[in-house]
């Protein structure tokens, strides 16, 4: 009961748009498709952008956000994080252990890795040390390895994340500290776990909450901030070793950190929170959208402008 309870968030928003039948093999033409269900976005190259959502839904945009075109996918599986290495070369993962790479900006996908028994967990995160070497997780302790691009992926038994009370606890967002190079991992319960040679092995971090974490961003001053469960929003300024709890006025389930274009922190979520920091989150102001419509991620523009994706498509947000 206690794993359902702190799950609920990714049940409700992750799964209840999911379609898990074996026969479909790729996307279908949706008109409405940037009104749909859209869990991550990102900007790549000029004015490129690409937000991929529910059904296998990729969607393309060249002038920042004003039009969206789909493209046709290999899959049409809920997809729920994208990760481009550089500004051709992308990777978007999700339900049925969907992994789909692209290498032309975001045109043409090919599936790269599935499993669509109808009991596996789902994929939530995805990250690359280089173009070769990277690792998708999700459910259950699902841990995905390659070395050659994401042509050959294998699942990894990581016991050092094992936790013995609960079993391997879900693997929910991946960063990397580009200051010291470690990687970070947060999860299920409060899992925390930090990296110091690339994923090969990994060390538990002492956490400061028992409820789920659903993304943890390394800041360009080496600040790790985590993010989760009714509001809890935790910031550590020494590489995970100690926490500071950051009040955030809200108790909504927090979805995505996302640092924009001019350094200010966007931490998105549920009931239309957008939480907003100047300081590297040692404070953050509650901007609530009068919609209260769910969101899961952002990105921010040129322009200074900033889109955010969710249950209602594509949005634009006003920070003031």
């Amino acid at each position: 009961m206690k794993r359902v309870m702190l799950t609920v968030f990714v049940l409700q928003f992750f799964t209840a748009f999911a379609f898990a039948e074996a026969d479909v093999q790729q996307s279908e033409k949706a008109i409405k498709a940037p009104n749909r269900l859209l869990m991550d976005i990102a900007s790549i190259k000029d004015d490129r952008l690409v937000a991929v959502g529910e059904r296998g839904h990729v969607l393309l945009s060249d002038d920042q956000g004003i039009s969206w075109r789909q493209v046709i996918v290999p899959t049409q599986a809920l997809l729920t994080r994208l990760l481009f290495v550089d500004e051709n070369v992308g990777y978007a993962v999700g339900h049925q252990q969907v992994i789909l790479k692209t290498e032309d900006a975001g045109e043409t996908w090919k599936l790269q890795y599935q499993n669509e028994s109808l009991d596996q967990p789902a994929l939530f995160d995805v990250w690359f040390k280089n173009s070769r070497h990277g690792v998708a997780v999700g459910a259950y302790g699902l841990f995905l390895k390659t070395e050659d691009g994401g042509e050959n992926w294998e699942e990894v038994y990581q016991e050092s994340l094992e936790d013995l009370e609960i079993g391997f606890p879900h693997f929910y967002s991946l960063t990397q500290d580009q200051n010291s190079g470690h990687i970070y991992m947060a999860g299920e319960l409060g899992f925390l776990a930090v990296s110091k040679d690339n994923g090969e092995s990994w060390e538990k971090i002492d956490s400061p909450y028992n409820g789920s974490f659903f993304h943890i961003k390394a800041l360009p001053n080496g600040y790790i901030v985590v993010s989760g469960l009714r509001g809890h929003l935790f910031r550590s300024t020494d590489q995970g070793e100690t926490w500071q709890e950051i009040p955030t006025n809200t108790t909504s389930v927090l979805q995505k950190n996302i640092l924009l274009p001019n350094n200010k922190l966007l931490i998105v979520g549920a009931d239309g929170t957008q939480l907003i920091s100047d300081d590297f989150a040692k404070t953050v102001k509650l901007v609530q959208r009068n919609d209260r419509s769910h969101l899961s991620s952002a990105v921010g523009l040129p322009n200074m402008d900033v889109l955010l994706v969710g249950v209602n498509g594509v949005l634009k947000t006003d920070l003031n």
